[in-house]
């Protein structure tokens, strides 16, 4: 199998942000109900033949911790539980502190109870985005605090969950605030069944709800907390749940959720605009010869400028877009804008980096910082632990963006044979998608783009 179809399975099981990680059989979800001591003890060896044999991310002395968690694991099998087996694996495999080495917490949620809410990250705060009809006049609103316990302290325990920056770790704190059983299990939160939560609303009054949590429920596609920006309802949910945006007010960037990957001119700024949501043949689309189709647009309507949107782009081959962002400079003869987020990952970042580095002084990153470092650690192929049904999503070949790899053996092979080694990839121009801009459908980025072309038109 070829490497870049590798990159894209680790990221629908290590990241899932994307729905197209429903695909997977159904029937594979569904946990073991019970588990002899002697199953855990078997999952745990194939886990440690894993950590040791297979993934590469290890930062210095962060092996040896998480080899001495799971033999603790070991000790206690005759006691232990199926729900504390798999936040303590998280909280261990996350210990490589990369962003493709985890247990997904898209699927962890299938595992565990979930209230009626859909909660999405604000610059430092989580907002409710979406809610079951009878919590409606919750939407907006900030979470402060659950039991009792500050949000901030909440916060901090699931960053445990998940490797990887600290704005990539925080796009998978609602799936650990939206469960009671979760935070139960890790002791900050008394009833796996309903919590106590505290709001502050839009109108500034704060507000007390108890809110009973919907059971597990294994057979649910797994989906990620960045879908819940998108207004249209997801198909399990009908038209029943409310979103915080209303459809008809969404910007394009958050329209259609379907479509991979899409583009339209853009007047306003002399250009054209292409959103690339995933970097893969996908739902019966083919990347390519999109790209093709786009390179043809570009030379038939002459954009001047050109904006290619990420944010909401989880990875896939970074091959498929490398030919294309690389020719963008001689087709464009403007500016060349990168909207990013971190949301932004894996074979995404990879885009970025050939853009940035096909043209330093024209291209620009707008928006927030990427979902990962300039070095991080991707390729390897999941696992699933054969008694728990346990998911894990390892990392075996390095990405080095700061000095393309010139300084390792043990990098990824395309990024070996086509180099990136850009100074940096932070944004250039920031543009965070805040709550306000985002419940009144305004886009940020969009709108940095267009002041920045009215101060500096040309490069």
């Amino acid at each position: 199998m070829r490497s870049r179809r590798i990159l894209l399975a680790t990221f629908l099981v290590a990241a899932p942000t994307l729905v197209r990680a429903q695909h997977d059989d159904p029937a594979a979800l569904v946990p073991v109900p019970r588990l002899t001591p002697a199953l855990i003890r078997a999952d745990l060896a194939q886990l440690r033949r894993t950590m040791r044999e297979v993934e590469k991310a290890w930062p210095a002395g962060a092996l040896p911790k998480a080899l001495a968690r799971l033999d603790a694991l070991d000790a206690a099998a005759d006691t232990l539980q199926l729900p504390y087996l798999h936040l303590e694996l998280a909280r261990i495999v996350a210990l490589a502190d990369n962003g493709h080495s985890v247990v997904p917490a898209g699927f962890r949620a299938l595992a565990f109870t979930r209230i009626p809410l859909r909660l999405a990250p604000f610059e430092d705060a989580f907002h409710v985005v979406r809610a079951r009809p009878d919590l409606a006049d919750l939407l907006g609103a900030r979470v402060i605090a659950v039991d009792g316990r500050p949000v901030e302290e909440l916060r901090a325990v699931a960053r445990t969950l998940n490797g990887g920056t600290t704005a990539f770790r925080d796009r998978f704190v609602p799936f650990f605030l939206e469960s009671p059983g979760q935070m139960q299990v890790l002791g900050v939160a008394t009833s796996g069944e309903a919590a106590l939560y505290r709001f502050a609303l839009l109108d500034g009054r704060t507000v007390e709800r108890r809110i009973v949590a919907d059971p597990a429920d294994s057979l649910r596609a797994p989906v990620g907390s960045h879908r819940w920006l998108f207004p249209t309802p997801k198909v399990a949910e009908g038209n029943a749940w409310r979103p915080l945006l209303a459809p008809a007010s969404a910007p394009w960037s958050l329209q259609d959720y379907g479509p991979p990957y899409r583009w339209r001119m853009a007047p306003d700024i002399d250009g054209m605009v292409v959103e690339l949501r995933v970097n893969a043949n996908i739902d019966g689309g083919d990347i390519r010869a999109f790209l093709d189709t786009m390179t043809q647009a570009i030379m038939t309507r002459t954009p001047r400028n050109f904006v290619l949107d990420l944010r909401m782009n989880g990875g896939g081959d970074l091959n498929t877009t490398r030919a294309f962002v690389q020719s963008l400079p001689t087709l464009v003869p403007g500016r060349i804008f990168v909207l990013t987020s971190p949301y932004t990952f894996s074979a995404a970042i990879s885009t970025v980096g050939y853009l940035k580095q096909a043209a330093p002084g024209r291209v620009t990153i707008v928006g927030e910082e990427l979902g990962d470092r300039r070095e991080f650690w991707a390729e390897g192929r999941p696992i699933r632990l054969e008694h728990s049904g346990i998911r894990v999503g390892v990392a075996t070949q390095r990405h080095d963006y700061a000095n393309g790899c010139r300084a390792h053996t043990d990098c990824h092979g395309s990024v070996v044979r086509n180099p990136i080694a850009v100074a940096s990839l932070e944004p250039e121009i920031r543009a965070p998608w805040t709550l306000d801009a985002y419940r009144t459908g305004r886009d940020p980025g969009m709108e940095a783009v267009a002041k920045a072309l009215a101060e500096q038109p040309r490069p």
